[in-house]
């Protein structure tokens, strides 16, 4: 009789969390307001298990993420634990499931389809399904309860650290740095300075140690490379040395990183005297094929104007490599 009871409680408990999720995924967060978007928002790329570190996040992205996760630890618990089935087939209605939910979002304009949603939530109810089988004993009364709940707790934290531990090495961890003078041009406009003369920048001597684009001989303002969407990004040094500055009427010098016509990075130099500082830069080469350097002002010769060295490329990892393969199987497909 009280497991009759018990269990009545706990469909009444599922269904009435269920329904606070329901809410939270199409009132919630102010998502009425989205309901006058006529356009459907979707993303069916992955981008890998949005969980991260609360670490260099905003705080409204790793609630969400976190969120995303956690709520979704009870059904794992609960549902297997009401209807005796197979991971396998709880999983399998779980993701058609939350699929169906994520499709109303997006028709309704309550919200968007997105791939990375389904896989978390996934993963949380993985979680709670794994807490409640490993306890096989005294399921049913309040300390079989009491141990999964805490096991679920376990398990979530042990997730949370190993997703985001992958995570990071995916997004932070860095492939072979290459100096750029080592790749080859695709035009050959580039003379570089073997002997890696030195200059002064606001009377102050820099030596570069990588490389240094000859300004002498370099026959343009403008090169390109070719890249393969191969990097990570790229790093260096620009600035307008003091013999320049004290001979050019220059007002404005800027640096164009520019890939498919598109300006992705840009960097400003003064020629004010006494301003002449060094600027470093990275610009991101995510799925960058050619990359165009150029460098405009308002003199005729301006690529005299300006000192670039030590210029690195950085290579994606191997994990990033698969995953960014893995992306563009998926891309070929839609």
């Amino acid at each position: 009789m009280k497991q009759v009871n018990l269990r009545k409680i706990t469909i009444v408990l599922l269904t009435l969390y269920t329904a606070l999720i329901l809410y939270f995924l199409y009132l919630g967060f102010n998502r009425g307001l989205l309901g006058t978007d006529s356009s459907l928002r979707y993303n069916l790329i992955p981008e890998g298990i949005p969980l991260h570190y609360p670490i260099g996040k905003g705080f409204q992205i790793w609630f969400f993420e976190y969120g995303n996760f956690l709520a979704f630890i009870p059904f794992g618990v609960i549902i297997p634990l009401l209807f005796r089935c197979s991971f396998k087939r709880f999983i399998v209605v779980f993701i058609v499931s939350i699929t169906i939910f994520e499709t109303i979002q997006m028709l309704t304009h309550l919200g968007a389809f997105d791939i990375n949603d389904i896989i978390i939530n996934s993963l949380g109810a993985a979680v709670g399904f794994a807490a409640q089988r490993i306890v096989t004993h005294n399921r049913d009364n309040l300390k079989g309860v009491i141990k999964i709940v805490l096991l679920s707790m376990v398990l979530a934290l042990g997730t949370i650290i190993i997703v985001g531990g992958i995570n990071q090495y995916l997004e932070k961890g860095e492939g072979k740095i290459i100096a750029l003078n080592d790749l080859v041009q695709e035009d050959e406009s580039i003379q570089w300075d073997e002997n890696l003369s030195t200059f002064t920048i606001g009377q102050n001597e820099v030596a570069p140690q990588l490389n240094l684009i000859d300004r002498e001989h370099t026959k343009t303002n403008e090169f390109v490379y070719l890249l393969d969407s191969k990097y990570k990004y790229m790093t260096g040094y620009v600035a307008i040395p003091d013999d320049v500055l004290n001979a050019t009427s220059t007002k404005s010098i800027e640096i164009e990183f520019i890939s498919d016509g598109e300006v992705i990075y840009s960097v400003g130099l003064t020629t004010t005297r006494g301003k002449n500082g060094i600027e470093s830069f990275e610009v991101p080469l995510n799925e960058v094929n050619n990359l165009t350097i150029k460098i405009n002002s308002d003199s005729a010769d301006s690529i005299t104007h300006a000192v670039i060295w030590d210029m690195t490329l950085t290579e994606e990892n191997v994990g990033q490599k698969v995953i960014n393969s893995i992306k563009e199987k998926i891309k070929s497909l839609f």
